[in-house]
């Protein structure tokens, strides 16, 4: 059998992050292009198990339209056609597979990737699809393919559903604690990652990743684990349980990645840094087999130490992207971030004293910033940590979250809206924010106001001029300065 897996097209959207105008203000292509590893992995175990023909389209990274996706479509002619997805890009996934019917009226449309853990009910009822995978589609997907082959039913795959079969887990809803609480039906999962096989990086290596923070336009990301243990109130993570795998699997893959002509990587894990220990193994199998290459991750500032960013350092880590979120203690705890402003101050100055990047990742227009003065004193805050970037949001109320359970408890928001969006999406859906203190327009003028603050000091412009590598990165910083006098400018 031919099988094809797609990452669709970016044409609809939903807008997150929009401006006074109702426009998008931050793209989600100005922070880069990163490789779905998800239907990567999902692809490569396939590939390993069976001999069926494979297939993969990233329309994203191809900028692919739907005329050029319709005639990759024609060409390969698949049997199965795997659809990943994020609620937000439903729009475009229910779009691409209705071309893909049409093409090909009698393939097989399967749909996996994160909308089906968050809506699985909503999702089993899309006519465009046959199936749905709830969960981790490595092993399910494969199963289900073979049984396609064969004329086999599939029906007792766990987290493979139709919208008849997945009817009598809605009248009697599961608990998986592995899971957020809101996965109520069996769900896909994969206990031993380790015995996945490697990312076959064949399927994108004509195509050009990057990150706009990095310093080459051929990034590749790797992930050590799965899952993410912490409860963060505005977080919606869906798998809880945390998985790694080995440090010696992990330098396996960024030597294969060398031998394929990478030389940047970034760790894209959910939670990277659950522990200083980890990175310090890790750093050992580097140093142990010679490997020299530019990486950073994404992490937690409570689960750094300084001998760990020492040894990180030196075994080429550039940068780290941490999740600061607020400026106060108060607002720490209320989303349940595990630390505070001590322990956040510790990290910044660790890594300005090595010489490590540092992004904080910051959102205002939380509950508990009642009037422009509160996001000011948090803004403060950044400032004095002074980071070498900051990507700085406006608070969204995303489903499967505690923070937006709140706010439709509290009136902010009304109920109801993403479950209609997901069983009959528009382009005209906008995600929710916390407006019960102050409109949008306010908060997306102070959200301007703080890159402004941040990024237009004299003293920053030249510390960032000083720290260029390359010109791929000096193009990125001109790009994100003129989209801020851009933006600015249309908000005077």
């Amino acid at each position: 059998m031919r099988v094809l897996l797609i990452n669709p097209p970016a044409e609809n959207t939903v807008i997150e992050n929009p401006d006074e105008h109702g426009d998008e203000f931050l793209e989600a292509d100005a922070f880069g292009d990163f490789p779905p590893l998800g239907a990567l992995y999902v692809l490569s175990h396939l590939e390993e198990k069976t001999d069926h023909e494979c297939f993969f389209i990233d329309c994203i990274a191809e900028r692919m339209s739907y005329p050029r996706l319709r005639q990759r479509i024609e060409e390969i002619q698949p049997d199965v056609v795997g659809i990943t997805s994020f609620t937000v890009c439903l729009m475009d996934v229910v779009l691409t597979a209705r071309l893909a019917r049409e093409i090909i009226p009698n393939v097989h449309l399967t749909l996996g990737g994160h909308h089906p853990i968050a809506y699985p009910k909503e999702a089993a009822e899309l006519p465009e699809f046959d199936t749905i995978v709830v969960g981790e589609g490595e092993e399910v997907f494969t199963e289900l393919v073979e049984c396609l082959a064969k004329g086999e039913d599939f029906q007792h795959i766990r987290g493979v559903y139709t919208n008849q079969s997945i009817q009598k887990y809605l009248a009697n809803p599961t608990r998986d604690k592995r899971f957020l609480a809101r996965v109520t039906v069996p769900a896909a999962y994969v206990e031993d990652i380790e015995q996945l096989p490697m990312v076959n990086r064949k399927y994108i290596r004509h195509l050009r990743y990057q990150n706009i923070l990095g310093v080459t336009d051929d990034l590749a990301t790797i992930l050590s684990s799965r899952g993410c243990p912490y409860l963060c109130t505005f977080c919606d993570v869906p798998i809880k349980s945390y998985r790694e795998r080995s440090p010696k699997a992990v330098v396996d893959e960024i030597e294969a990645c060398l031998e394929m002509g990478y030389t940047e990587f970034r760790f894209y894990d959910d939670l990277f840094n659950i522990t200083a220990d980890k990175v310090i193994q890790l750093c050992d199998e580097m140093d142990s087999r010679g490997v020299k290459v530019d990486w950073d991750f994404r992490g937690r500032v409570n689960t750094v130490s300084r001998e760990m960013l020492v040894r990180a350092k030196a075994s080429g880590l550039r940068m780290i992207s941490f999740g600061v979120e607020t400026g106060t203690d108060e607002g720490l705890r209320a989303l349940r971030k595990g630390t505070n402003t001590t322990k956040v101050r510790n990290a910044f100055e660790w890594c300005r004293e090595l010489g490590i990047l540092t992004v904080a990742d910051y959102i205002i227009g939380h509950p508990f910033e009642k009037t422009p003065f509160d996001i000011e004193r948090s803004v403060n805050f950044l400032m004095d940590l002074d980071p070498d970037y900051a990507q700085i949001s406006v608070l969204k109320l995303y489903p499967n979250t505690e923070m937006y359970d709140n706010a439709v408890e509290q009136g902010v928001i009304p109920p109801g809206r993403w479950q209609e969006f997901a069983t009959n999406p528009s382009k005209d859906f906008i995600v929710d924010h916390w407006d019960e203190h102050m409109d949008l327009a306010t908060l997306v003028r102070l959200q301007k106001r703080a890159y402004r603050r941040f990024y237009f000091r004299p003293n920053y412009i030249m510390r960032s001029a000083r720290q260029t590598r390359s010109w791929i990165e000096f193009k990125s910083k001109v790009n994100g300065a003129l989209k801020l006098i851009y933006t600015n400018r249309r908000s005077a």
